[in-house]
């Protein structure tokens, strides 16, 4: 899915993420406190995750607050992770600048030592969050490009429905 944020200069910011659950809290992802993503995440609680089909022309977006989730979801969602993957999150500066890619190679193999050395090492940084939506939209083609599309806004407790013009 691809996830929208805000940087602080007021620009969007847009990534691919994994969607990792759905469920009555909203739509879970992961990320470092220390990555763009969740500086921004923390700045401004508030995303927008976009799906698009290409094959059945269709997309849906979603935006709303984001929070974050307690600490021991986090711990297990890193804990679950293969070890090269929870090597790279703990030798972090995602999105610094790579002068030399063998900087990388070190600061992995460095943590894929630590790693080996306690198997039970959790990145403090790591934490899943969590998109309550409030506004969700869905977008579906023809080809007569008679788009059709379905806007939802959370009122109180319950959804509002309107169609949207093209």
């Amino acid at each position: 899915m691809t996830l929208s944020t805000v940087r602080p200069d007021g620009r969007p910011d847009a990534r691919s993420v994994v969607l990792l659950n759905v469920d009555a809290r909203g739509w879970h992802f992961a990320a470092s406190t220390r990555s763009p993503k969740g500086r921004q995440i923390e700045n401004r609680p508030f995303a927008a995750l976009t799906f698009y089909w290409p094959a059945i022309a269709s997309q849906v977006r979603l935006s709303g607050p984001v929070e974050r989730l307690p600490a021991a979801e986090g711990r297990a969602d890193f804990a679950g992770r293969p070890e090269r993957s929870r090597a790279s999150i703990l030798a972090g500066r995602q999105s610094e600048r790579l002068d030399d890619p063998a900087d990388l190679t070190r600061a992995i193999d460095a943590q894929l030592a630590r790693l080996a050395a306690d198997p039970a090492l959790v990145s403090d940084d790591w934490h899943l969050y969590t998109l309550a939506p409030d506004e969700a939209e869905f977008w579906r083609a023809d080809s007569a490009r008679r788009f059709a599309r379905q806007a939802y806004r959370r009122a109180d407790q319950r959804w509002e429905r309107c169609a949207l013009w093209p």
